[in-house]
């Protein structure tokens, strides 16, 4: 097709949206029951795992600029290499995905236990990874490159049984209505009818040639962007492609959670009251990038996937393609070896739902989809083998119960009138997390969780456990709990990732014996929040403080850090979250 007749086909299109657009009044959600929504999410909550491929420009150039690697995540290195639109646009010549094999990168997400895909049709940058009739900047028209890589993806996962997704970013530096050399992560929006009726119409081309189940979006953070206009968006979408699911950043992601959350970098410390799906990479950017050897141990992976799966989501499991379409080894061998392991275990995988049962010490717990009340089958995936061969299975107990070895074998099981014990000595300790059968008759009796913090799953979560200590007494107990915190030289401090730049409330989760007080500093990058914390009823009564809001306006990797400016040595504080709450404007 020739530009001309692009720009012809572009310009029609764009009228004829902006001339809908001129007659929208007050926009409201399409009507749905929640037994349709229900059922359209079904193949979803079933789903349980899904792949996420960063692949763009960016790709070629591996995080890497003028010879130098850049901060922060490889797709954002437009911005975080200050490369202007002129310098950048011309990239695009080298970006050829001859190495690209469809059916290898589907077969292996297949193998990988993976029940769906998402791949960013368009990124940040604003290229296409499809020939757009809105816009030259694509792989059909930057070089001559001829394939179309979506449909091959497209065509892989209708061999292989999944889902096809395409991920779509609101921000565009590309377009002319928002260049980066204005921009950053707030761009300016110069006409915002324009690049609606443009969005619009490359989503249409989407759905039209591809037929996707998800689409993805992001960068909603961007201040121009408003919840009328994702709820606008979602309506159009869903006329189009009635049966097609959209995550929550269409609009905010903050008040937002339909058709499903999306927490990035982070997994909810508890279930969440809605869908949702945690996003995670192998290592730590979403796009290659050469230096970035930080790579995920399989352990770290599949404890991951069932943490989250055991909370009622999905983990969605990125990697990050050369530019000429390989994949990374590391990458490959990865989703290989998660794949061993949950066809290994599929039955405690795919055919189970949350648990409403408290924490517990020594790893996770689940049951069937058959289960109820009165009768059926726990799950218990141990993560951290007991020295004596004892696991406490806290605030569960049954009338009946039966223990078993995943593979069948009894094991000897005591009941409780609050709680469980199961002897697990006669049993061998399976790499990366064993799992154990209970079924339980007469009656299913569990200790009531409270819930202290309500979280919609679009926090940021610094854990007690991933936390880097410094002090004499400071210690971690049952990978849960900071303790010993008696000094103003003790300090915790994570590394963590900001998914979106925003303001955000700070909240700890804390218990502080009845005779102290304490004043904690809590610090992210050159931020500083302050606050008095007065003491709980005992050690063990954890209670929710708000320290105020902090605005974190660099997305990507950072550092917090807490420590206490006074505290009486008598009386210790225990910490055992921080969240990260984002503020609605």
């Amino acid at each position: 097709m020739t530009i001309s007749k692009k720009l012809i086909n572009k310009t029609l299109f764009i009228i004829s949206v902006l001339g809908g657009l001129s007659q929208l009044s007050a926009v409201e959600m399409m009507p749905e029951t929640d037994e349709a929504y229900q059922e359209r999410m079904q193949w979803f909550t079933d789903a349980q795992f899904g792949l996420f491929i960063h692949y763009g420009v960016y790709s070629t150039l591996g995080g890497e600029w003028r010879g130098k690697p850049i901060q922060k995540y490889a797709e954002w290195i437009q911005r975080w290499g200050a490369i202007k639109t002129d310098e950048y646009i011309p990239l695009a010549a080298n970006f050829r995905p001859d190495k690209l094999d469809a059916d290898l990168w589907v077969k292996t997400a297949k193998e990988a236990g993976m029940k769906y895909m998402v791949i960013t049709a368009k990124h940040h940058e604003g290229f296409c990874l499809w020939d757009s009739e809105l816009t030259e900047y694509d792989l059909g028209d930057t070089n001559d490159f001829d394939r179309d890589i979506l449909g091959e993806l497209k065509a892989a996962c209708d061999k292989y049984g999944l889902k096809f997704g395409t991920y779509y970013s609101i921000l565009d530096w590309h377009h002319p209505t928002q260049r980066i050399e204005q921009a950053g992560f707030q761009s300016p929006m110069s006409d915002k009818a324009a690049y609606t009726a443009y969005m619009k119409g490359q989503l249409k081309e989407l759905i039209e040639r591809y037929d996707p189940a998800i689409m993805w979006f992001d960068a909603d953070w961007v201040r121009w962007w408003e919840e009328e206009d994702g709820i606008d968006l979602y309506n159009y979408l869903r006329e189009l492609s009635p049966e097609m699911i959209i995550n929550n950043r269409y609009s905010k992601r903050g008040p937002t959670v339909k058709d499903f959350g999306t927490p990035e970098n982070s997994t909810p410390s508890a279930a969440l009251d809605h869908i949702w799906e945690a996003c995670w990479t192998v290592n730590r950017s979403w796009g290659y990038k050469k230096s970035d050897k930080s790579w995920k141990t399989t352990e770290q992976l599949i404890q991951k996937q069932i943490d989250i799966n055991t909370k009622g989501g999905n983990l969605l499991l990125n990697v990050g393609p050369y530019g000429d379409g390989s994949w990374p080894e590391n990458s490959t061998n990865l989703l290989l070896q998660m794949g061993e392991w949950n066809q290994a275990h599929a039955e405690a995988v795919y055919e189970t739902k949350y648990l409403e049962a408290v924490a517990q010490k020594w790893g996770k717990l689940a049951q069937s989809k058959a289960s109820d009340a009165e009768s059926g089958e726990i799950f218990a995936y141990v993560f951290d083998w007991p020295e004596d061969g004892i696991i406490q299975i806290r605030g569960l107990t049954a009338a009946n119960v039966e223990a078993s070895t995943y593979d069948g074998k009894p094991l000897p099981v005591k009941i409780g009138a609050e709680d469980l014990e199961l002897d697990i000595s006669s049993a061998t300790a399976q790499p990366y997390a064993t799992v154990f059968r209970l079924k339980y008759s007469g009656g299913l009796k569990a200790k009531e969780v409270t819930n202290q913090l309500e979280l919609s799953g679009n926090e940021l979560i610094l854990q007690a456990g991933t936390a880097k200590l410094s002090g004499s007494e400071l210690t971690l107990k049952d990978n849960t709990v900071i303790t010993g915190w008696t000094k103003p030289s003790d300090v915790a401090t994570w590394d963590f990732n900001v998914p979106a730049p925003g303001k955000y409330t700070a909240v700890i989760l804390y218990s502080m014996e009845i005779k102290g007080k304490a004043i904690v500093s809590l610090k992210v990058g050159d931020k500083t929040l302050k606050s008095k914390f007065e003491p709980t009823k005992s050690v063990e009564d954890f209670r929710v403080a708000y320290l105020g809001e902090m605005n974190l306006n660099e997305v990507g990797d950072t550092k917090g850090s807490i420590q206490f400016q006074r505290i009486n040595q008598k009386t210790p504080f225990n910490l055992q979250t921080i969240y990260f709450v984002p503020v609605s404007d």
